[in-house]
């Protein structure tokens, strides 16, 4: 429920799906380096890679936000 509530507003950048790959990962995945990262790794082309990092770090606002707030991660 949340994971929809949060996309809804995302618009066309919702429909990319290197920024909806990276917004998950931010969101849900495990927290790591760039580095280390082998899903980033996948994307080769860098409109695709900035997409992925975009949605990373907008994902990742998420879960801090609804962190700092007692929620659930």
């Amino acid at each position: 429920m949340i994971r929809e509530g949060a996309t809804v507003g995302l618009g066309v950048r919702g429909e990319d799906s290197a920024y909806r790959s990276g917004w998950e990962e931010g969101r849900f995945g495990q927290t790591r380096t760039f580095v280390t990262n082998n899903s980033l790794a996948a994307w080769t082309e860098y409109p695709d890679r900035l997409s992925y990092y975009r949605g990373h770090r907008d994902g990742r606002r998420i879960r801090e936000m609804l962190g700092s707030q007692g929620q659930a991660v």
